[in-house]
């Protein structure tokens, strides 16, 4: 008999593994057992690889607002030497 999906909830990561592995000893698995754990694993490099991702996006958003400052720091120079040298 299966348990309550509360117990199931309930359960830690280790729990679930133990039970897995009882389980599995008695069981006989189809092929969506195999394609399931493919989609699985591929899901998870693809989680993997879109932080990753992100990391870097966030990384060339900080250096970008570094050059922007630097940009506008030289502009207001820029402007301020002109204006004195003019007047």
């Amino acid at each position: 008999m299966a348990m309550t999906f509360e117990r199931l909830r309930a359960m830690s990561d280790d729990e679930i593994r133990a039970e897995y592995d009882k389980t599995a000893a008695n069981t006989s698995v189809g092929l969506n057992f195999w394609t399931d754990e493919l989609s699985r694993r591929t899901y998870e490099r693809s989680s993997a690889a879109a932080l990753e991702e992100a990391r870097a996006a966030r990384s060339l958003a900080k250096w970008n607002m570094v050059l922007a400052g630097a940009a506008i720091l030289v502009s207001v120079i820029a402007i301020v030497v002109q204006a004195v040298t003019a007047g």
